[in-house]
């Protein structure tokens, strides 16, 4: 009985042991989570600054020379004196079964004073075609100098 005694005593000094060695690790471990918890708070912008746009206007006169359309382009608006914008192109000529065809090209524009932006483009459209119209679509303009109004120059 002195045997069984002692291995039942032995039993629950390793079972004690092993509990109090459980809750010591679950303690460090909560004490570590806190230890390296870190919060930042950031306050980020995604909304550029608003520009101001302004109508402009497009002028085109066009002509063919045999496999491409020249284009002469004025573009002007009265709003603002510096400022930029892009648009579209669209070129549309008569193929050689008579079908009428398109292409689009993109261009882009800017001035930094008050004067009219004038270009010459080329545009290929191909052997045995005839050149129809020549149109500008979704014209765009943006002032460049928006929110430096009232201000003089030096």
């Amino acid at each position: 009985m002195n045997k069984t005694l002692r291995a039942l005593r032995y039993l629950f000094v390793v079972a004690i042991g092993i509990s109090n060695a459980q809750a010591i690790s679950a303690q460090e471990e909560q004490e570590s989570k806190k230890q390296y918890e870190i919060r930042y708070k950031m306050k980020l912008s995604t909304t550029p600054p608003a520009k101001q746009t302004c109508a402009a206007q497009i002028y085109f006169t066009y002509l063919q020379k045999n496999t491409v359309a020249v284009v002469d382009s004025t573009i002007d608006n009265t709003e603002c004196d510096a400022s930029s914008g892009d648009y579209m192109v669209l070129v549309r000529f008569r193929d050689e079964n008579n079908e009428i065809q398109s292409l689009e090209y993109a261009e882009t524009w800017s001035r930094d004073d008050d004067k009219a932006v004038e270009s010459r483009k080329e545009y290929f459209i191909g052997d045995n075609v005839d050149l129809v119209t020549v149109r500008s679509r979704k014209l765009r303009c943006v002032c460049d100098n928006a929110g430096e109004e009232g201000q003089e120059p030096e």
